[in-house]
């Protein structure tokens, strides 16, 4: 037997066998850069955490009407529970990927481990394209939100930008420190929207609001009647933000038990949330009156029906709270972006520095502030053209969702691939069942949002082509960067992911020795091996 097949043969048990649980084995570090991160969140810190990012209140207040007086209108319930039914698919194979790889970087790593280390490159800047996206729209959806606050009151107002500027200082603050203090900041406000919201809630479920109960919403007639495409386009949008779990992966207690349960729970709740708001605010106004109550001013819709029941002191100061939702979701947003900032600086891609965690809070403090720089230097290009805050936040958040569903898309291909290629004990369900219904789930949603895009962000076809256009270019550019990378900076190259693509190495190696090795010995290898895994 050749001393590369020993070899060899060593390298495939240590992979094989991993963690104990068919992982692959992955190394501790994949490049030390110094500090790391650390953090003991528990479940539900970290699902009020994530779900931040989706700002209900501002959600329930502003988009969710927008599906019942452009969408499909009293069955917008249903629309967010397929929404929701789909995208708790993609978290089976997602969360199964988070037990057996035990590295973060979520997206990143997953499709790294699962298709390969230029894909993985590629998406892993798309990933960080996206949250950056989100920031730059987040910014100019809080200053819009304050200025509206402020006419409403009657107060002197500013430009938007001077408004998004002090939330930009203060989301930098709070970036810089350990996450459980942005993680108890975020939990007040999440606590304090969703009591807000069933203030409304309540009274209609409890009594039927002023017309009574209703169960048109259900009836297939009405689900499928109006703009299906863009009621399913607003409704993914209520929901992003879960995703973002994985992100937290060393700064959570057991994370392998964390990071799923956290996950669940943020889409369970948002689904829950919005199907009863939905129902709640089409019984208040009525199946035959609602669409019309709420086309000149889609807001009508919440801002009236909770006045009804709350008087106009507690509608104040809900209003109030709208501005505290977008400052919360910009947070959450933030943390996500510093997070894959982090974890690209520590695998070498980015700039190492941004790799290294504060000594004292563990926190991603050089990537916060270098995601802080991004966003102002994105910023300025708009601000400077004179573009409208609402148009920008309104593209910026369009595209920053069709960038997150194809992320979920090659993530799922990736968990239907990745437990085809390493042993492990994990159930069908999690690797093939689910991930398929997930993945035919996701393209259609894919299909939906690229039809109806141009109607989201209110400008030309050409230029929806171009923007959506865009998010392959960047995926492009990350492949293109990989290939020369190694041959260039192989040791780089082999970071990518956190090292997550050590297996397709192995794999490589595996066909090359059944190439050149006798039958006989490749057998006696693969006995070998299946021998140590027992």
């Amino acid at each position: 037997m050749s001393a590369k097949s020993t070899e060899f043969r060593s390298r495939s048990a240590t992979t094989d066998s991993g963690t104990g649980t068919g992982t692959v084995g992955l190394p501790n570090s994949a490049h030390d850069t110094g500090g790391s991160l650390r953090g003991t969140m528990n479940t539900l810190q970290l699902a009020l955490t994530v779900l931040a990012m989706s700002a209900p209140i501002g959600n329930v207040t502003g988009v969710l009407p927008l599906g019942i007086t452009r969408g499909n209108g009293i069955g917008t319930p249903v629309i967010y529970a397929f929404v929701g039914m789909i995208f708790l698919l993609f978290a089976v194979g997602f969360t199964t990927m988070t037990r057996n790889l035990p590295k973060p970087g979520a997206f990143y790593t997953y499709i790294t481990a699962g298709l390969s280390r230029t894909l993985g490159l590629g998406t892993g800047f798309l990933a960080a394209f996206t949250y950056l996206v989100y920031m730059v729209g987040s910014y100019a959806f809080f200053g819009v939100s304050v200025k509206n606050v402020l006419s409403a009151f009657g107060a002197p107002t500013a430009p938007w930008w001077l408004w998004g500027a002090i939330c930009c200082v203060i989301v930098t603050t709070l970036g810089h420190f350990n996450v459980e203090l942005s993680g108890k900041v975020l939990a007040i406000f999440m606590v304090m929207e969703v009591v807000l919201v069933m203030l409304f809630n309540a009274p209609v479920l409890f009594t039927g609001g002023p017309h009574g109960y209703q169960i048109d919403s259900f009836e297939p007639t009405h689900v499928l009647s109006g703009d299906l495409g863009v009621a399913t386009l607003f409704a993914i949008t209520c929901f992003l933000g879960f995703e973002s779990s994985a992100i937290y992966r060393d700064e959570v207690k057991r994370p392998e038990r964390t990071i799923p349960r956290a996950t669940y729970l943020a889409i369970g709740s948002l689904g829950g949330f919005y199907i009863l708001t939905s129902w709640a605010l089409v019984t208040f106004w009525g199946p035959s009156h609602v669409a019309a109550a709420g086309a000149a001013n889609p807001t009508i819709l919440f801002n009236g029906g909770f006045r009804h029941y709350m008087g106009n002191t507690f509608t104040q100061v809900m209003t109030a709270l709208v501005v505290t939702s977008v400052f919360a979701g910009a947070l959450s947003t933030h943390n996500s972006l510093s997070r894959y900032l982090y974890s690209l600086g520590r695998d070498g891609i980015l700039p190492s520095f941004l790799g290294k965690g504060h000594g004292r809070h563990g926190s991603p403090a050089n990537a916060s502030a270098f995601a802080t720089t991004a966003t102002v230097m994105c910023t300025l290009p708009f601000l400077l053209s004179g573009l409208d805050a609402v148009a920008m936040y309104s593209s910026m958040f369009a595209l920053g969702t069709f960038a997150l569903l194809i992320l979920f898309t090659l993530t799922t291909i990736s968990v239907i691939r990745y437990f085809r290629i390493i042993s492990h004990s994990e159930r069908l369900w999690n690797t093939v069942i689910a991930p398929i219904l997930a993945l035919a789930g996701l393209m259609l949603l894919i299909t939906l949002t690229s039809t109806y895009y141009s109607m989201s962000i209110d400008a030309s076809q050409w230029l929806a082509t171009g923007q959506q256009l865009l998010l392959v270019a960047v995926i492009v550019i990350g492949i293109l960067v990989g290939l020369r990378w190694r041959k260039t900076r192989p040791a780089v190259y082999r970071r990518i992911g956190g090292g997550a693509g050590e297996h397709h190495d192995i794999r490589k190696e595996n066909q090359a020795l059944s190439r050149t090795e006798p039958r006989s010995a490749v057998s006696g290898n693969a006995a070998e091996r299946m021998e140590e895994k027992t």
